[in-house]
């Protein structure tokens, strides 16, 4: 989880023992442990029935008193989970001291049943499926859930349709203000050389859109075949009052699977990140699967507004590069060097093919390191 943003602990309430209370059935003790294992690891309090509970005690009260002091409640809901009448008495008293606070505690963790087996009274509620995730992806989405604080349900202000504003706000904020002069900006850059079968970069920004929708700060911080080359030729507008706004776009070295250098404009659709923060934070009522649409709907969004007739000073100037970052081991480190490589290989072969009047593809020669030469 080192490549994700940390996780910031807000401090238990005055009436909080307990970040969590984990319920499970008896028949799930050893996944329950590991659990319990891994969040006390990482600085969690949590109430564990097996060994918090007070002998001697009515296991009714003992549930009550553990739902009480826990500022969550983690339900390990699986077939057994369905099966029991204690884990659905502590189900309910989860639900019913939400209902009182007017908070969201519960956590239902979905290990081997489907989203239509989850009981209607929490079909409502945010989820994590546990299958359909890594585990580093689980311990990460679950400590982040645990460590925010618990927001009143009337603090939680619905997302709604957030794509369609995000993609025009993108556009008509920096886009359009951006694309139109891009090609200039890069011929006038020391990365671009005139002798087109020598060249290593096209005019044109490659608009990354992540599926998670995590921006890193840096390319380089994503993959080691990346490197920061330096800015674009800075220009200025006027804009909502701030007088003389500057704009700069950043250029990026990277380096093929083969070795071959290459440059290109590159970014993240900052968009992205909001959507990423808003499913990060607790004021926003934006899960993991509403972010996973939305981020669908703008780029479908940003397409067709970048495309229409009215945009045409921005063809060609721009290239929508969606690809999913999750690996398999968990991590956002997608290899984008080569996915952003072979777009810029492939665009150069075009404008060779466009200059000589051909069809046929070139082979762009090898060995060739003079992209920073003007000769």
């Amino acid at each position: 989880m080192s490549d994700r943003p940390p996780i910031e602990f807000a401090p238990l309430a005055p009436e909080e023992e307990y970040h969590a209370f984990i319920s499970y059935h008896g028949k799930d003790e050893d996944m329950a442990r590991a659990l319990l294992e891994m969040l006390e690891a990482k600085k969690f309090k949590c109430c564990y029935a097996f060994r918090d509970f007070i002998g001697g005690t009515a296991v009714t009260d003992n549930i009550e008193n553990a739902v009480k002091k826990s500022r969550r409640t983690i339900l390990l809901m699986s077939k057994n989970f369905l099966q029991s009448e204690w884990t659905q008495f502590e189900l309910l008293r989860g639900l019913h001291k939400g209902m009182m606070d007017k908070k969201q505690i519960l956590v239902p963790v979905l290990i081997d049943i489907e989203e239509d087996e989850v009981p209607n009274v929490i079909r409502n509620i945010n989820y994590i499926d546990k299958k359909t995730l890594s585990e580093e992806d689980f311990k990460y989405r679950l400590c982040r859930t645990l460590a925010a604080p618990s927001v009143p349900m009337q603090a939680a202000l619905p997302a709604g349709n957030v794509y369609h504003g995000l993609a025009w706000s993108y556009y008509y904020g920096y886009l359009k203000l951006i694309l139109p002069g891009l090609k200039g900006r890069v011929e006038r850059s020391p990365y671009w050389n005139k002798d087109i079968t020598k060249r290593r970069i096209v005019p044109k920004l490659f608009i990354l859109l992540p599926d998670s929708c995590f921006c890193w700060s840096s390319m380089k911080d994503n993959d080691a075949n990346i490197k920061e080359a330096g800015h674009l030729e800075k220009f200025t507008a006027n804009r909502s009052g701030n007088i003389g706004r500057s704009y700069q776009n950043f250029v990026y070295e990277v380096y093929a699977p083969d070795g071959e250098k290459y440059y290109c404009v590159a970014e993240y659709a900052t968009p992205l990140m909001s959507m990423y923060e808003m499913e990060e934070g607790t004021i926003a009522g934006l899960d993991f699967r509403q972010r996973k649409i939305q981020k669908q709907q703008f780029v479908t969004t940003l397409e067709q507004i970048l495309t229409h007739s009215h945009s045409e000073k921005c063809s060609g100037a721009f290239e929508l590069v969606s690809y999913d970052d999750h690996m398999e081991d968990g991590s956002l480190k997608y290899p984008i060097s080569k996915l952003l490589s072979e777009r810029v290989k492939e665009e150069l072969k075009r404008e060779i093919n466009r200059a000589q009047g051909s069809s046929v593809d070139p082979e762009i020669p090898v060995g060739v390191d003079q992209a920073m030469d003007q000769s």
